[in-house]
């Protein structure tokens, strides 16, 4: 399914000050999805879990305020794997990113602790090869290796004025955001009824078309589905503390709903993840600048 064409479709049901203005508000993202069995190991392949590939030289992430224990490692993206679903084009084009995570005592829960999450970087993948696992991560807090896809998409940005051009008038700003969140809430139904049925072992349900398959927690760039304060607004706070001036230079990296039941998490309450980054940090790849978000349910 054209994921464009068929939001354009459900747009065209309701009446809108500028139809045309509310067309051009749709927006690129990229879904991802991660394998539900272990994956055999894949030096630079995108997944969750496993051993991370590394230079000779890395030392492994310690936090500071539990002893100096090691982080656990989260997942890693390889970007030239990424890059074909890239609409805008704003991603680099190559190299190898990672996240580690500060599980040890729940400090990844607190707020504000510089070290509850780690980003590298690696543009030159040529000389990686797999790190050796400190003996202090404890094998709960190693994930199996499970691969990581990915897919283009488009959506209706929530909370359209952190996104898009202010000539937007007041009451289409309002439908696009309650025109979004209708659609993603419906998709996330057929989605949650579908998962509830296999859970159980019946044939899932039938649907009328495939338009649930294009919305996802799983998400890079776009607009995340936030699950308490706007992610955007949270973000240009704590990037720089002057009451949200810069949430329309706020981009996704990566963000999703932790699933320690399906091997990509360290909770299974709810939790999400927001990788959150500058546009023009993106742009000179400062991936260190990466602000990490957790919001619960």
């Amino acid at each position: 399914m054209d994921s464009k064409k068929r939001i354009i479709e459900e747009i065209k049901k309701y009446e809108w000050d500028n139809v045309e203005d509310v067309i051009k508000s749709i927006i690129p993202n990229i879904l991802f999805s991660v394998d539900e069995n272990e994956s055999k190991p894949d030096l630079l392949g995108s997944r969750f879990g496993g051993v991370p590939a590394v230079p000779e030289n890395f030392s492994w992430p310690l936090q500071s305020r539990s002893e100096n224990a090691p982080l656990a490692f989260f997942f890693q993206l390889n970007f030239e794997q990424i890059k074909p679903f890239d609409v805008d084009n704003v991603l680099p084009d190559r190299g190898i990113l990672l996240c580690f995570a500060s599980v040890t005592n729940d400090i990844m829960w607190e707020h504000e602790i510089p070290d509850a999450f780690k980003v590298y970087y690696f543009p030159d993948t040529d000389s990686l090869s797999f790190a050796d696992i400190p003996e202090g991560v404890p094998s709960e807090q190693q994930l199996a290796p499970r691969d990581i896809t990915y897919k283009s998409s488009f959506q209706l940005p929530r909370y359209p004025f952190n996104y898009i051009s202010d000539e937007l008038s007041e009451d289409d700003a309002d439908g696009i955001d309650e025109v979004a969140n209708t659609m993603f809430d419906e998709a996330y139904s057929a989605t949650m009824r579908i998962e509830m049925a296999k859970s159980v072992g019946f044939t899932p349900p039938a649907s009328k078309d495939d338009f649930h398959t294009l919305f996802s927690h799983n998400l890079m760039l776009g607009v995340p589905f936030s699950v308490q304060h706007t992610v955007a607004e949270t973000w240009s706070e704590m990037y720089c503390g002057d009451n949200y001036k810069e949430s329309k230079s706020y981009v996704n990296l990566f963000s999703f709903e932790m699933k320690n039941r399906k091997g990509y998490g360290f909770s299974d309450n709810g939790a999400h993840l927001y990788l959150c980054i500058h546009k023009e940090d993106l742009k000179n790849k400062e991936f260190e600048k990466t602000i990490f978000i957790v919001q619960n349910t």
